[in-house]
């Protein structure tokens, strides 16, 4: 049978009347709406901070990390681990424990460096330099900016070294019990030696005092204010 061609023709038109086969058109689109991102304004730097950027970039970085985090590429091959500056927390100071330390704390443990550790001595750098690191340094934590350095500790005349006093300072270690620690010989080798952790979880092993030079520094003030104020972060 033959089908009309105006029955062909009408094809089309039936298709779009009926319900079930027209074509519906696609619901409108709603542009989207773009959210701005969240800008975090970046800290504004002192202009002896922006300075002090540039020479940790160049010599502090691979150890205390791009965040003062101590977490450099460098940090884990290394012990003693390097100070995670974002607690505001360090061991050399003239200042009570706990405290912040002074300008000058800080500058001489970057002059000097941290005998038997792999912190060197910056004497080389310069006092400047020196001075614009440790105002990039306070960046890392807000504690420079919420608390001030106290005064520091008053360090009495040193005793005079006789064997009288050699006999009072062996009473004292045995007394403070020094030698759970560092030993009875003062090796590093007391029974708590291999326990000790500093604040961060690193295994932290206690000094060996007859090596002859002390990491703060050989003198009587450097020993006495350790005693004093302690070694923040650490056991100690």
């Amino acid at each position: 049978m033959r089908t009309s061609n105006r029955f062909l023709l009408a094809l089309p038109l039936l298709w779009l009347a009926h319900p079930a086969g027209a074509q519906q058109a696609p619901p409108p689109v709603t542009p989207a709406v773009a959210t701005p991102a969240t800008v975090v304004a970046a800290p504004v730097l002192s202009p002896a901070a922006v300075r002090g950027k540039v020479v940790y970039e160049r010599f502090c970085v691979s150890c205390h990390g791009d965040l003062g985090n101590g977490a450099g590429e460098f940090a884990e091959h290394i012990a003693v681990k390097p100070r995670d500056y974002r607690q505001g927390t360090f061991k050399w100071r003239s200042t009570p424990s706990g405290a912040l330390p002074l300008d000058s704390d800080l500058e001489k443990t970057i002059r000097d460096g941290v005998y038997g550790t792999y912190m060197p001595s910056w004497f080389a750098i310069g006092k400047r330099n020196r001075t614009d690191v440790i105002a990039y340094i306070k960046t890392f934590s807000t504690r420079w900016t919420t608390e001030k350095p106290p005064e520091p500790i008053t360090i009495p005349p040193e005793p005079e070294y006789t064997e009288a006093s050699v006999t009072r300072g062996r009473a004292l270690y045995e007394k403070n019990n020094c030698a759970q620690c560092h030993g009875l010989g003062a090796l590093g080798d007391g029974p708590s030696a291999h326990e000790l952790k500093d604040d961060w979880g690193n295994a932290i092993v206690p000094y060996d005092l007859t090596l002859g030079h002390i990491k703060c520094g050989n003198t009587g003030q450097d020993i006495y204010r350790v005693f004093i104020t302690g070694l923040n972060g650490t056991p100690m």
